[in-house]
């Protein structure tokens, strides 16, 4: 893991894409299959905040959808397949 330019822990899944922690928390959230609303709740961020993200990393990933999004993620092993709640893989971190 390291800080990108904004000061966030940051993670490098694919092709030096950067995952901030906002968003690795966000995927974690997504693949547990909560709502936007819970997660805004959860991380203290607005709804439009969390669809942001949603949508930032589903078009890195090109998944049209959040299903696709959490699948693509399981299958570039951004997230870890022996853990539940889901959780960012540990090989993704610097």
């Amino acid at each position: 893991m390291h800080n990108d330019q904004n000061g966030f822990d940051a993670f490098r899944p694919v092709g030096g894409w950067i995952l901030s922690s906002v968003q690795a928390s966000v995927l974690e959230g997504v693949a547990a299959g909560f709502s936007s609303g819970r997660l805004s709740r959860e991380l203290h961020l607005s709804s439009k905040t969390i669809d942001y993200h949603v949508r930032v990393m589903s078009e890195k990933l090109e998944a049209p959808n959040r299903v696709a999004l959490v699948s693509r993620a399981f299958v570039l092993q951004i997230l870890r397949t022996d853990s539940w709640p889901p959780r960012i893989s540990c090989e993704t971190a610097d």
